[in-house]
């Protein structure tokens, strides 16, 4: 038999027989394995089924918990339509298909933004959609919801503009005469204007504090709403150009006289530094103060508008806002100035001017003098025209 015949046991029994006698010298002799019992072969795999198992139960718990707790069913984007009862949606000047879509959803019109954007921005028309209020419905597909602001019978409210250089009386008119708010409920408004947040003023009114331009009005606005929502436009203007708080009042006092006083846009630097000139008494005038003579406050006083000259009687009043009787500048402004006019009397242009005459009245050419000699030439071509129109 050879060595390979022979088991690991067998050959260590041998082993040990031949060694006998040697057996006190050699003590380090090593004794052959037993054989490995069933429960060590099988220890190893009972190990993986019991931590599977807890795998297993910790999986259907998770499960339970989330199918108990998270909807695992896509939601609707879109409200399936066509839409019940009534919404006033507001689009405003310059709003993105975003804006929309989020003011659709805020008043409940669409369900999500997604949809409508998507239509909104494959839709040629939709970047035409004017402003204003519509009168839509509650839970509109996002379809019906763009095709509804595309049409203009949808829109409600009243639409009211209102031109620059209109005073107080003439805005109430045209205000009122749109939304049928009386005009006698504009004026109780306005009483209180403090209360608006304009400040406290000479003049004691909100003339020349409501700003210019179109306004689209709620169906149930009251004339409190409507003030409110034309000052907060005029605040926004100043407070953006960086004029000071208390410098607010004479700032629309010099605008409301340039708007007033000529008629081309490029005109309006040029009168807030004749204002500036003769209130600071410059060039010829030597140092001394020049009342301002401007007939549009004389206008202003007597309550009438769009005629240029004035009449010995009405320069002669003792009416505040009369400036050739008194000098500087009139207690508050005269109409409402708008864009330029306000960035006329912010930074306007360097000049000696301190005289200047309209000889032109279909055309509205100003011409401006820093001495009187010059003044009497323009005010001979003013006539000349005049005599001929």
């Amino acid at each position: 038999m050879n060595d390979e015949d022979l088991s690991f046991d067998d050959l260590a029994d041998s082993q040990d027989s031949q060694s006998a006698g040697a057996g006190t010298a050699r003590r380090g002799r090593r004794r052959a394995k037993r054989r490995r019992g069933l429960l060590y072969g099988v220890l190893p795999v009972l190990l993986v089924l019991v931590v599977l198992s807890g795998l297993a139960v910790g999986g259907v718990q998770g499960y339970r918990w989330i199918t108990s707790n998270v909807s695992v069913e896509q939601e609707a984007a879109d409200f399936e339509g066509p839409g019940h009862g009534e919404a006033l949606v507001e689009v405003a000047e310059g709003d993105t298909g975003t804006d929309v879509a989020n003011t659709l959803v805020d008043q409940g019109v669409i369900k999500s933004t997604g949809p409508f954007v998507n239509i909104f921005s494959s839709t040629p028309d939709a970047s035409g959609i004017e402003p204003g209020i519509y009168r839509l419905q509650l839970e509109m597909t996002s379809a019906d919801a763009l095709n509804a602001l595309l049409d203009p019978e949808n829109l409600a409210g009243h639409r009211v503009i209102v031109p620059e250089g209109k005073r107080l009386s003439e805005i109430w008119e045209l205000l009122s005469a749109e939304t049928d708010i009386p005009v006698k409920d504009f004026e109780a408004a306005a009483k209180d204007y403090t209360s608006y947040g304009i400040p406290e003023n000479e003049a004691e009114n909100l003339e020349g504090y409501l700003w210019p331009g179109r306004y689209d009005i709620y169906e149930d606005a009251t004339a409190e709403d409507v003030i409110a929502m034309m000052w907060a436009p005029m605040e926004e203007q100043l407070t953006e150009r960086g004029i000071p708080k208390d410098e607010w009042h004479r700032t629309l006092t010099v605008a409301s006289l340039a708007e007033m006083e000529v008629r081309r846009e490029e005109d309006y630097g040029k009168v807030v530094r004749t204002i500036e000139n003769r209130l600071e008494g410059v060039g010829e005038a030597d140092g001394s103060p020049m009342n301002l003579q401007f007939d549009s406050t004389v206008h202003y006083a007597a309550g009438k508008s769009g005629s240029v000259a004035t009449t010995d009687e009405e320069r002669a009043s003792k009416n505040p806002y009369n400036t050739y009787r008194h000098p500087g500048l009139p207690p508050g402004p005269i109409a409402a100035p708008g864009v330029g006019a306000l960035d006329a009397a912010v930074d306007p242009p360097e000049g000696d001017w301190l005289y200047f005459v309209s000889v032109n009245g279909e055309t509205g050419e100003t011409r401006f003098a820093a001495t009187w000699a010059e003044h009497e030439e323009n005010v001979a071509d003013w006539q000349a025209w005049e005599a001929e129109n």
